[in-house]
Formats: structure tokens, sequence, C-alpha cells
């Protein structure tokens, strides 16, 4: 039964019916509608995906740098915080989407929600911004001095070694590239004062200490409350994400599949035709969004401890050879079936002889042959009912209607 359908399936993706197959130039139409279709049905699929909060967006990665693992420190967290305050102001693509929104901060962890709205707080006040933009020049200036600092200095080591190894050549650079260093490390030493002088100015404000204040907060209970959203999000978001999906999904290829049987039932042959590939079309991300979670999620949260056991023993390659052999096995087994149950070799004779062509070789037989001009082989045999000629690839006599042994 099974069998019968999956041969009847093909046979509407590649044929209009039995009298008018599918011309190569049809067949390069239709391949190019499915390669469309499923670039649409994964471009919608993923601006669906997009309206559903993933782990990063309920505590982005900010958040998690400063309130989990506390990785801000006095020597840096200006430089991060400004980053931050100055990321309107230094992106302008037109593509680029502002961490401030509100609809995106309505989406985060309380904790993490008011992390970023003391940080907007802070980008929003134009005194503020007005020295971080200062701040930002002056660093990408020192950042420069800096640069040809350690290039000078390498042009020092050089003539070093030079003068060493020939005192008496005259061309002594040494002193010039001297003065150059010591002009250099002079300006760096001046940036850093202002750089630093711009810092105390940006922490003495009322709205960078209560940042500094809410961070700095010696609070275990909030950052375990994070960590546990973390831990909860991640296990159970690849779940809800594929159910979310399945939202977008099912109902085209319920539509598909409507319209497949309707077609049939109606006859229809270039919409069963259509309907046919739109419904394989429909099944493509649905196969692989399912098997995305077998293969990334389920081994890695429900199988944990065998993982661990994995890395420990520095041995987490074998799990990737494991999937690699399952593979291959399951490939075999369905070429397997495929081969033996559904497109047998005996299938194949039937379909030759119904088509006229020799039941060995599959070559063209000319009109009233009884032996393929090509193999050799006999087209007719004697049948042991009524002792007449019939077709040897035949379940059944064409005369008498009774078994024929088997070829």
């Amino acid at each position: 039964m099974i069998k019968n359908r999956l041969i009847t399936f093909k046979n509407r993706l590649f044929r209009i019916n039995d009298e008018e197959p599918l011309s190569k130039l049809s067949l390069c139409v239709i391949i190019a509608l499915d390669l469309f279709i499923l670039f649409v049905v994964f471009s919608g699929l993923e601006d669906h995906t997009r309206q559903l909060t993933s782990p990063l967006e309920y505590i982005p990665y900010d958040c998690r740098e400063m309130l989990v693992r506390e990785s801000w420190t006095d020597v840096d967290k200006m430089d991060k915080l400004q980053q931050l305050a100055l990321s309107d102001y230094n992106n302008v693509s037109y593509r680029y989407d502002t961490p401030f929104d509100p609809t995106k901060m309505e989406r985060m962890h309380p904790d993490c929600k008011i992390f970023f709205e003391k940080i907007h707080r802070i980008a929003s006040d134009q005194e503020l911004l007005g020295q971080f933009k200062v701040r930002q020049r002056l660093v990408a200036q020192k950042n420069q001095f800096t640069s040809r600092f350690e290039q000078s200095k390498g042009v020092y080591d050089t003539s070093l070694l030079e003068d060493i190894a020939e005192p008496e050549s005259g061309q002594n650079k040494l002193p010039s590239i001297a003065r150059s260093m010591k002009d250099k490390a002079r300006q760096i030493d001046h940036f850093d004062a202002q750089i630093a002088a711009i810092d105390v100015r940006i922490n003495s404000h009322e709205k960078v200490r209560d940042l500094w204040n809410y961070v700095s907060a010696d609070d275990s209970v909030r950052r375990d409350r994070l960590v546990g959203e973390i831990k909860r999000w991640e296990f159970r978001h690849p779940f809800k994400e594929l159910l979310w999906q399945m939202l977008f999904l099912l109902p085209l290829f319920i539509v598909f599949y409507l319209w497949s049987l309707r077609s049939v039932k109606k006859d229809n042959r270039l919409q069963v035709l259509i309907s046919s590939h739109l419904l394989v079309i429909a099944s493509i991300p649905i196969f692989m969004k399912i098997l995305d979670v077998v293969l990334e999620l389920i081994p890695h949260h429900f199988f944990k401890k065998f993982f661990e056991i994995l890395t420990a023993l520095r041995i987490i390659a074998v799990w990737h050879y494991f999937v690699i052999v399952a593979a291959i096995g399951a490939g075999l087994l369905v070429i397997y079936i495929i081969q033996k149950k559904i497109f047998n070799k005996r299938r194949l004779e039937l379909k030759r002889l119904a088509k006229g062509l020799c039941w060995r070789c599959g070559k063209k037989l000319p009109l009233g042959a009884c032996a393929c001009p090509f193999c050799g082989v006999d087209q007719m045999i004697r049948c042991p009912a009524c002792d007449q000629r019939t077709w040897a690839a035949g379940d059944y006599c064409a005369g008498c209607g009774k078994d024929l042994p088997k070829v």
C-alpha cells in the first residue's frame, strides 16, 4: 500500500500523465519554481522566528558580561561603557538595530532591562555624550601615537644593533630616533592625562555613579537568578522555537496537501504536478528543523553526562563518528528498501514490458521481435498450462491467464 503510494507520488512529480511525460524545459521551470518557493519559505521562517524572544535577547551579551561573568573591570569598564553609550552615534547603517529600542528592552529580563535603561539614560545625556565623543577621539589619537612609538622602538633597536656591529660607519641615527621616541612618549602621556581627566568627570556624574552602584553591588542572589534563567531558557527555547516554526510551516504543508488531494480528485494533472512539488518543498524545512533539534539539543541535554565523559577523556569525536556511521547505516537501509521493495528488479522488468522494451537490457524492441537484437534474450516463452507463446517477463499468460514461472 505504502509502496504503491510512493510510486504514484513519484510519477506525479515528473509526469503530467502516462501519455504526456514532462519535458526537460518544463522540468527546469518546475525546479526553478521549487528553489524560489524554498527560498521564500526559509526567508519567511526566519522573519517569523525573529518574533520569538531568544535567550540572547532575553539576557543580552553585555548584561551577561557585566552581571553574570562580572568581566567589566576597573581597567576596561570605561571603554566598554563608552562603546555602549556611543553605539547609536557610531552606527549609521540603515540596518543598524539600536540596543535601546523600547520593544527590545521590554523583552529583556528585569535585571537586564534596568541595566540597559541606566546606560540609555547616560547615552541620552548630551553632556555625557559630548564627554564620551571627546574621549573616543583622544583614545583613537593615543592608539595612533602608540603604534608609531612601537614602530620607532623597532627602528631604534635595529639601529642600535647596527651601531654595535659597525661602530665606525659614521651613520649613527640613534640620537634623532631617541628624540622622536621621547616626543611620542610625552604625547602619549599627555593623552593619558586628558583621558584620565575625562574619566574623572564622567565617573562623577550622578547617572554614571548610579550605574556603577547598580552593577558593582555584591548581589549573589541576582547573579544566581540570572544564571538559572539562562540555563532554563537555553534548554526550553529550542523546543519552543520548533513549535513556533511549526506554526508557520504546518499551515503551508496542510494547504499544499489539501490542494494535492483536490487536484487528484478532479484529475487536474497540471495542478497535481505543481501541488506535489510544493508538498515536497514544504516538507524540507519541517524535516530540517526537527533534525536540528534532534542532533543538537537532545544529545547535549538528555545525554549530558555521557558528553561530559567524552569531553573529559578528549574523545568527543566518538560522538560525531557515531552520527556519521548511523547516517550511513540509515542511508544504506533506505536505499535497500527503495531498490528491493519499491524499485526492485521485478518491477523494472514489468515496467520495461509495459513500454515495449527488452525485459533484460531495456533497449527498444523492433515491432514483432521475439528476441532482443541487442542482448539476444528470448522475449517469449511457452505457457506450461496452455502451451501457447506468451511474454516471458509477464506474471500471467496472455492467452489463458495462468501463472507463469519467473524468468
